[in-house]
């Protein structure tokens, strides 16, 4: 008889077998130590094997055999559909959207003669477009499944549309693709993150997420290559050596700069596709023959790996030891400033910095200007297009933003979040996107907001939807933006300060952060990751501790790359 010890023993072995490939981790203590980082492979593929339907089976035993058989998508479901009725096998929508839940959770529960209903916990869950959206609460929900006999065996009539997966199959069955979207200004490459199941489709629901375009909450700050009403024809994508061959069909393709965006916008997107080493497109049903795109959009965005610190004396770059490189007229003019946070911008030629009475605005060979002079600001977010984001702690919609070159100061801007206060903003990298950490009641929560903008780089609005990132119990205290597509966020409470790692798009990672941790920074990595504590230690990751790097620390500013 099949049962849920007998399932979670399978997924076990098949997750150990993933695990063992390697991955970034957060230390699970948080003792400050020497140790050894080790480098992250890349996962393996593994499918889940499924069975199909057994004669004399319960409709419990059926209804697991469903759960199970639909973790497989090849075949178009096919063998989950055997567990279905004729009739109702055609109708159920399996792309209608996955719910990931906790197995340990999940418990059936017999109504009538004719119906189970399945209690789960849901930790997730998938948009029908891939897009992996975190739970928004922790109450269990209540699925409905019915029965009907066919030739003597039980077989489901009726089902929620969509998957029920547990978290471990999920990790084990999807994978994450990155969808390539542009800039407006097309400088830069934004990763849209989705998950589809399915080696040999991969490529297919790739291409065909691309054409429906960008994730809803980040829509207003991309464009796409792809004009609208273009239609996938075949509606697949074969890949035969190596080559995925799209064929698209629906416009008049007579632009060849727009023709070579998308041809890159396609590459880039299938680059993580195993078995897709090079992308073929045709247009209209002709083979496309265009030269590679002369400039290219930048897709990663680095900074400077050295962390830019205040030691309360001076305001520079830590390189080895205790020395600080000076930035070239901003420093003495920093630390004159006496300064309690700082962001530093693209090129490093202006630095947002919070005082005692407010936000200031240094640029080498000008006399700072006094941005922002309310109370209680947090530390200032400046962006790669030159514009200072400000915002009182206290006040989470008051959200306030200033132009570097003084064209425009002060305009504030509606914002799509709530909460009793916020502890910290940032920017990311390519300023098409803002990450702000909230409080709400005990809870601290994280909201990424796309950024729309003017032809001159100046904000316009926020986009209307956020994207909720994972959110833990406790005080919220800093977040920062750890390469193009990761954030790091720190939080506290009575059990210790929490560090969680994510990728904008994927579930997070937690770990406990070093005794006292009050702030984070990144680089370009994950690994970049750096904490300061209250008694001024900079701590890094190492192996299963945290690491001393340096001491006297006051604060970590945030860098812009540029």
């Amino acid at each position: 008889m099949r049962d849920l010890a007998r399932r979670a023993a399978v997924i076990a072995a098949l997750a150990l077998a993933a695990t063992l490939t390697g991955c970034a981790s957060i230390p699970t203590s948080g003792n400050v130590n020497a140790g050894v980082a080790r480098p992250a492979e890349e996962p393996v593929d593994l499918d889940v094997l499924v069975r199909q339907p057994q004669g004399g089976e319960t409709q419990q035993q059926i209804l697991e055999g469903f759960i199970e058989a639909a973790a497989s998508p090849r075949g178009n479901y096919d063998i989950a559909r055997e567990y279905l009725t004729p009739a109702f096998a055609s109708e159920w929508a399996a792309d209608a959207g996955t719910t990931i839940d906790v197995l340990a959770d999940r418990t059936f529960n017999q109504f009538g003669e004719r119906g189970i209903r399945v209690q789960v916990v849901p930790s997730g869950s998938l948009a029908p477009n891939g897009q992996y959206l975190e739970s928004a609460t922790t109450a269990p929900v209540q699925l409905q499944y019915e029965f009907e006999q066919v030739d003597g065996e039980w077989r489901i009539s009726a089902a929620p549309p969509g998957l029920l997966v547990d978290e471990t199959t999920f990790q084990i069955v999807y994978r994450d693709y990155t969808l390539a979207f542009f800039d407006p200004q097309y400088r830069f490459l934004v990763p849209d993150v989705r998950w589809f199941a399915g080696r040999e489709s991969a490529q297919t629901s790739i291409v065909r997420a691309l054409l429906a375009g960008p994730a809803e909450w980040l829509a207003p700050a991309v464009v796409s290559a792809i004009p609208e009403d273009v239609t996938l024809d075949p509606a697949t994508v074969p890949v035969t050596d190596g080559v995925a061959e799209v064929s698209l069909v629906g416009a008049a393709f007579d632009n060849l700069l727009t023709v070579q965006r998308m041809q890159y916008q396609l590459e880039q997107s299938l680059a993580g596709v195993r078995n897709v080493r090079n992308v073929e497109l045709a247009l209209n049903g002709a083979p496309v023959e265009a030269p590679d795109l002369a400039q290219e959009p930048q897709r990663t965005l680095r900074i400077d790996p050295r962390p830019v610190v205040y030691d309360g004396e001076a305001f520079g770059f830590l390189s080895g030891g205790d020395e600080l490189s000076p930035v070239p007229g901003i420093s003495e003019q920093v630390v004159a400033l006496e300064p309690t946070g700082a962001a530093l911008g693209p090129r490093d030629d202006a630095a947002a910095v919070r005082a005692a009475d407010g936000v200031w605005l240094v640029r080498p060979d000008e006399e700072p200007v006094l941005l922002d002079p309310r109370d209680g600001l947090v530390v200032p977010a400046l962006d790669i297009d030159d514009v200072v984001w400000s915002v009182p702690g206290d006040a989470p919609d008051a959200l306030a933003w200033f132009a570097v070159d003084g064209s425009a100061a002060g305009e504030q801007i509606p914002v799509p979040w709530s909460g009793s206060r916020i502890a910290a903003i940032e920017l990311s990298r390519d300023g098409t996107r803002l990450a702000a950490l909230l409080a709400d009641g005990a809870r601290s929560r994280v909201v990424v907001a796309s950024v729309q903008r003017d032809e001159a780089g100046l904000p316009v609005a926020l986009g209307p939807v956020v994207l909720e990132l994972a959110g833990a119990v406790g005080e919220p205290l800093d977040l920062a933006w750890l390469d193009s597509g990761s954030i790091g966020v720190l939080t506290a409470s009575a059990s210790g300060a929490r560090v969680g790692l994510q990728e904008v798009g994927a579930p997070d990672t937690a770990g406990e952060g070093p005794e006292g941790a009050v702030q984070l920074d990144g680089a370009n990595s994950q690994r970049d990751l750096r904490v300061l504590t209250s008694d001024g230690d900079l701590a890094t990751r190492a192996g299963a501790t945290w690491q001393v790097q340096d001491r006297g620390i006051r604060f970590l500013a945030t860098q812009q790359s540029g």
